[in-house]
């Protein structure tokens, strides 16, 4: 018999460090500092890969259903993902497709993440939302390597 997982919280903290220097010899920088915490309950799904792309072509990274048909992770399930480019040098484009034929990317910089709560982007593509997300997929360099995060409860 198999030990059973038990769902927990994912904690997510974002922290931003700047403090400006007024230049003039004080010690009177003004702080921008803050801190962000986020907590999405029950998750009892992880996956975590490094992906290194072949090419410069769109390229697939996960798929998204209403099931776990041919490995799709469960739309409505999915709490939290992560795109992190782990390039020094080479922006990559990251963003998601719908059965709809909408899509929207943005360019991730290099040595930088983004973040997605859910696989539904509101945007503008002819007045459709692309709310029924079937894949996430990236572009890059070639031999550009990333890190995916995805957890669903």
């Amino acid at each position: 018999m198999g030990t059973e997982l038990t769902a927990q919280s994912l904690t997510v903290t974002i922290t931003e460090a700047l403090a400006v220097d007024h230049a003039n010899g004080a010690t009177n920088d003004i702080d921008f500092a803050q801190t962000y915490t986020h907590t999405y309950a029950s998750i009892a799904n992880v996956t975590k890969r490094i992906i290194k792309l072949a090419n410069t072509n769109l390229t697939e990274i996960a798929t998204f259903g209403s099931d776990t048909q041919n490995g799709a992770f469960v739309r409505g399930d999915i709490k939290y993902i992560r795109v992190t480019n782990l390039d020094a040098s080479d922006a990559l484009q990251v963003g998601m497709d719908d059965e709809d034929s909408d899509a929207a990317y943005t360019s991730v910089a290099a040595d930088s993440s983004i973040i997605f709560t859910g696989t539904t982007v509101e945007g503008d593509n002819g007045g459709s939302t692309l709310d029924n997300a079937t894949a996430l997929k990236v572009k890059g360099a070639a031999n550009q390597q990333l890190e995916l995060f995805i957890a669903s409860v």
